[in-house]
C-alpha cells in the first residue's frame, strides 16, 4: 500500500532517517509553523510492526512525500500469547504506546509509595503518550490546560508537575508562577516543556522557579532522567537543611523565598519548644498553621526529612552544643533538649553522631 502526499513541503534526507523516532519533527516543519506533536509516525510504525509489516518513506524537498506500508497477507488468525510480568500490568491497556523497551526505567526510584505526577498538556496525542510512558513508574494525573491542572494540583498535591507552556485558559508560565507563589504548593517541583527555543523564554521559566526546562521536540528518556535528577537533588537539599539546623539561619538556604521562610519558621518553632518533650509533629503543625499532612509533604520535599526526624535533629544538634560547653551532665542535657530519658537520648545521639554523649562532653 502506497500513500502519496504531494501537498507537503518535502523532507530532507537527513530528516528522513529520524522520522520514526519519538517526538521528532524536522526543522522545516517547525519553521513552517505546522502544528504537530512529533509522535504520529512513531505510532503508525508501531501499528504496522504489530502486524508484521514495514513502513518506508521516499521524499524530495519542495516536491512531496510517499510513504509505503507493507503488511503481509494472512489467511488465518493465530493468537499470540504475550506474557507480561504482574508488576507491568499497567502496560496491557495500550501496548502500542509502550515505549519502555531498552530499559527506559532500568534505574527505578524505589519507594514504598509511588510518586504522584501531574502532566499538563493541551495536545491530546502528546498527553496520552507521556501518560503511558510514565504510568509504569509513577502515579500519573493528566490535565488539558493550566486551569484544570491547578485544580488538580491543589487537590492531589503531587510530587512533581510536568507542564507545557503554550496552553489555553492558563499557560505554563502562569501556572508555574501561581504554584511557586502559593504557600501550599511552593514546594512542588515543576518541569516546563515548550516549542519555544529563545533563551529569554528559558530564563523567564527558570526565573519563575521552574526546576527544569525542556524544549520540544525532546527525547522521552531525557525527560525521565531530568525528573530523576530533580528527585535525586533531595540529598543536596538535605545537606542545606542540616546546615540551617546547625545554626546558619541568616543565610538563605532555599531559592524560593516562601520555602526558605517556611523552613526557618519551623526551626524557630522547634527551638522555642526545645525542652518540651511533648512537642511533636502535631504540635509543630499547629505552630505552623498547617495540617499534619501538608506539613509532612512540605518538610519531606524541602528537607528530605519527616517532621519527627526534623524535630529530633534540631534537638540533637542543640544537645551537641550544650555538651561541648562541659557545663551540663548528660542527664541534664537530655532534659534540656526534650528527650524523655537519658538512656534513649544516648542511643539516638550515638546513632546520629557516631559517638556517645559522654565522649563528646569530655
Amino acid at each position: 500500500m502506497d500513500i502519496t502526499d504531494n501537498s507537503g513541503i518535502g523532507i530532507s534526507r537527513k530528516a528522513q532517517r529520524k522520522l520514526f523516532k519519538e517526538f521528532y519533527r524536522s526543522d522545516n516543519a517547525i519553521n513552517s509553523k505546522i502544528v504537530g506533536s512529533g509522535i504520529g509516525l512513531l505510532l503508525v510504525k508501531k501499528y504496522v510492526t504489530l502486524h508484521g509489516g514495514s513502513i518506508t518513506c521516499m521524499s524530495q524537498k519542495n516536491i512531496g512525500s510517499t510513504f509505503q506500508v507493507v503488511i503481509p497477507h494472512k489467511t488465518g488468525y493465530k493468537k499470540v500469547k504475550k506474557v507480561i510480568p504482574v508488576a507491568d500490568t499497567s502496560l496491557v491497556a495500550d501496548p502500542v504506546l509502550d515505549v519502555s523497551q531498552n530499559s527506559l526505567f532500568e534505574n527505578k526510584i524505589h519507594s514504598p509509595k509511588r510518586m504522584k505526577i501531574v502532566i499538563a498538556e493541551d495536545n491530546d496525542d502528546l498527553l496520552h503518550f507521556m501518560q503511558s510512558t510514565f504510568e509504569s513508574e509513577f502515579e500519573v494525573i493528566t490535565a488539558g490546560d493550566g486551569t484544570k491542572a491547578w485544580e488538580l494540583i491543589s487537590t492531589v498535591m503531587p510530587n512533581l508537575v510536568v507542564s507545557d507552556i503554550m496552553m489555553p485558559n492558563m499557560d505554563g508560565f502562569e501556572l508555574c508562577q501561581l504554584m511557586k507563589s502559593t504557600y501550599e504548593t511552593s514546594h512542588i517541583s515543576v518541569v516546563q516543556l515548550t516549542a519555544l527555543s529563545e533563551k529569554t523564554e528559558q530564563l523567564r521559566g527558570l526565573g519563575l522557579s521552574a526546576d527544569d526546562y525542556l524544549t520540544k521536540p525532546f527525547d522521552v528518556q531525557l525527560l525521565v532522567q531530568r525528573i530523576k535528577t530533580i528527585i535525586g537533588n533531595r540529598e543536596v537539599v538535605r545537606e542545606k537543611a542540616l546546615k540551617l539546623i546547625k545554626g546558619n539561619s541568616e543565610e538563605p538556604i532555599l531559592n524560593n523565598e516562601i520555602n526558605n521562610k517556611f523552613v526557618k519558621q519551623m526551626l524557630d518553632a522547634v527551638k522555642a519548644n526545645i525542652s518540651n518533650s511533648g512537642f511533636g509533629k502535631d504540635e509543630l503543625a499547629m505552630e505552623m498553621n498547617v495540617s499534619p499532612s501538608l506539613l509532612y509533604k512540605k518538610i519531606k520535599t524541602l528537607t528530605d526529612q519527616s517532621p519527627t526526624e526534623f524535630i529530633r535533629n534540631v534537638r540533637l544538634n542543640h544537645a551537641l552544643e550544650l555538651l561541648q560547653t562541659s557545663k551540663y551532665t548528660v542527664t541534664e542535657v537530655s532534659e534540656l533538649c526534650g528527650f524523655t530519658s537519658a538512656r534513649y537520648f544516648s542511643t539516638v545521639f550515638r546513632k546520629h553522631f557516631g559517638k556517645s554523649p559522654s565522649e563528646v562532653s569530655i
